[in-house]
C-alpha cells in the first residue's frame, strides 16, 4: 500500500510538472494547429474574390510562354513548383522564391488562368496570415530550433498523457466515469472536466503528441542517425548546363499525362522543373483515399524526351516507408475531407483546454496548501487572454510589417522568456530547499 501510494504521488509530480513547465507551448500549440487543419481553405477564401477564370477549354494555354514571362518578372526568384489546377474552375498556380539573407527574403505565389494564359492575381505568401500560422505552429517562428522546442513539447504531451491515464485509473476507484460534481468548488469542478476530456481526447492527443515530437526532432533525429528522405531521387549526370535547362522548355500537360499513366491512380499536385543542368521533371501528387503525408508520390521524367527515370507509389513500399510518411498526414488530418478536419479542430481544442483546466487545478491547490488568495479563474483568464491578443498582433505584425522583421524580434525573445523561466524557477527551488533545511536545523536543535 505504501509503495502504491508513492507510485502514485511521483506520478501526480511528474505530471504536474511537466503541465506547469510546457503547458503555455501546448496551448499555443493547440490553438494554432486546429487553426492549421483548415490552412488550405483559409488560403481560398482569401483569395476568393481574385481568382475568377474563363470556363477551362479543351485546348489549354500552353506554360512554356508564361513560365518565361514570369522568368523574366521574378528573374533573380527561384520556381519552387508549378501548381495545375484544384479541380475545373480554379487557377493554376507558381510558386517562386527567393531567399538573399534573414531579412531580405520572399515567396510569392502567382495565379494564372489555364483557359488563356493570363496572370490574374499574385500573393505574398511569406507574409501571409496562413503562413503564419504554419511557422507558430511547426517552429513557433524561430528559424533556428524552434521545431525541436515543438518536438520536446510533443514529448512533454506524451508523458502529461500517459502519466494522467494512470493517475485517473486510479481515481476511477472511487468515482463513476465522466461524472461532473457540480456545487462543488471550482478546483473540483474544473479537476472532474480536466479528468473527462483528457481520457475522451486520450487518443488522439497521443497522436498528436507522438507524431508532433517525430515531425518537431525529425531533422535533427535524420541528421544524427544518417537517415534518408525514403522517395528522394538525384539525376547523376547534367545534360545540360544550368543557363540551358533554365531555357529549355516542355510540354507540361504532356507531362502530367505521362505521370498518371507511370502510377495509377495517381493525381498530379506539383511540378519542378530543374534548374541545375539536370534536366528533369518532379511531378509529386497523391493517390486517391492517400492517409500519408500530401505530394509523397512522386515520378521524375527526362525534360526532353519525358522517359520516366524515377517513380515512388507509396502504396507499394514498405512498412517503414509508409510509417514515415503517415506522420504529418495524421497529425494535420489531410487524408479525408471536411467533416475530419471540423474533428480534428474540435479535438485539437482539448490539449489547450487541458493546459488551462490544469493550471486552474495547480493554483487552486497551491491557494489551499499556502492559505492564500490568489484568485485562479483570473490568473488562468489573463494569462489566457493575454496569450492570444499576443499571437493576434504577431499575425498583424507579420502581414504589416513582414514575417522576417517579426522573427528577428521573436527569436531571441523565445530565448530570453526560457532562460528567464527555467532560471526563476530555479531560483524558487533552491530558495525553497534552503528554507527546508533551515527548518530542519531548527527541529533538530530543538
Amino acid at each position: 500500500m505504501a509503495k502504491a501510494k508513492k507510485s502514485n504521488k511521483i506520478l501526480w509530480r511528474i505530471h504536474n510538472w511537466t503541465g506547469l513547465y510546457v503547458g503555455i507551448v501546448i496551448g499555443i500549440l493547440s490553438l494554432t494547429g486546429a487553426l492549421a487543419v483548415f490552412i488550405p481553405e483559409i488560403e481560398s477564401w482569401i483569395h476568393l474574390n481574385n481568382l475568377q477564370v474563363t470556363a477551362v477549354r479543351k485546348n489549354k494555354a500552353p506554360v512554356s510562354p508564361v513560365l518565361h514571362q514570369l522568368k523574366n518578372q521574378f528573374h533573380d526568384d527561384r520556381l519552387l513548383a508549378i501548381y495545375p489546377p484544384a479541380s475545373e474552375g480554379k487557377p493554376m498556380e507558381f510558386d517562386f522564391y527567393s531567399f538573399k539573407s534573414r531579412t531580405d527574403s520572399k515567396r510569392t505565389k502567382v495565379f494564372v488562368d489555364p483557359g488563356t494564359g493570363k496572370i490574374i492575381h499574385h500573393v505574398d505568401h511569406l507574409n501571409s496570415v496562413p503562413n503564419y500560422l504554419r511557422q507558430v505552429h511547426v517552429r513557433l517562428m524561430d528559424g533556428f530550433y524552434g521545431r525541436q522546442l515543438v518536438g520536446l513539447a510533443g514529448i512533454g504531451l506524451v508523458v502529461i498523457s500517459i502519466t494522467g491515464l494512470l493517475i485517473y485509473g486510479d481515481f476511477m476507484k472511487k468515482q463513476f466515469f465522466g461524472v461532473i460534481r457540480h456545487g462543488k468548488n471550482m478546483r473540483i469542478l474544473f479537476a472532474d472536466w480536466h479528468k473527462l476530456v483528457g481520457i475522451v481526447a486520450l487518443v488522439f492527443n497521443l497522436m498528436i503528441a507522438f507524431t508532433g515530437a517525430w515531425l518537431g526532432l525529425q531533422p535533427r533525429l535524420m541528421k544524427w542517425t544518417g537517415m534518408e528522405i525514403p522517395n528522394a531521387y538525384l539525376r547523376d549526370e547534367k545534360p545540360l548546363t544550368p543557363e540551358e535547362d533554365e531555357r529549355f522548355e516542355f510540354d507540361y500537360y504532356l507531362a502530367l499525362e505521362k505521370s498518371q499513366q507511370a502510377i495509377d491512380n495517381f493525381i498530379p499536385v506539383m511540378v519542378t522543373p530543374s534548374s541545375d543542368g539536370s534536366a528533369t521533371l518532379e511531378i509529386r501528387g497523391d493517390l486517391k483515399g492517400n492517409i500519408y503525408e500530401p505530394h509523397i508520390n512522386k515520378v521524375v521524367l527526362d525534360k526532353g524526351s519525358l522517359d520516366v527515370l524515377f517513380q515512388y507509389d507509396i502504396s507499394k513500399q514498405n512498412f517503414w516507408h509508409r510509417l514515415y510518411f503517415i506522420q504529418e498526414g495524421l497529425h494535420f488530418g489531410r487524408f479525408a475531407g471536411i467533416g475530419v478536419k471540423i474533428a480534428y479542430f474540435l479535438l485539437g481544442l482539448t490539449s489547450g483546454f487541458l493546459s488551462i483546466s490544469g493550471f486552474v487545478i495547480y493554483l487552486k491547490r497551491k491557494e489551499k496548501k499556502n492559505g492564500s488568495r490568489l484568485n485562479a479563474g483570473k490568473t488562468v483568464f489573463l494569462y489566457s487572454m493575454g496569450t492570444v491578443a499576443v499571437l493576434i498582433l504577431l499575425g498583424l505584425a507579420t502581414t504589416l510589417i513582414g514575417y522576417n522583421y517579426v522573427t528577428m524580434i521573436i527569436t531571441p525573445l523565445v530565448y530570453l522568456f526560457l532562460i528567464a523561466f527555467i532560471g526563476y524557477q530555479t531560483y524558487r527551488k533552491v530558495i525553497k530547499n534552503k528554507r527546508d533545511r533551515d527548518k530542519t536545523k531548527k527541529w533538530e536543535y530543538a
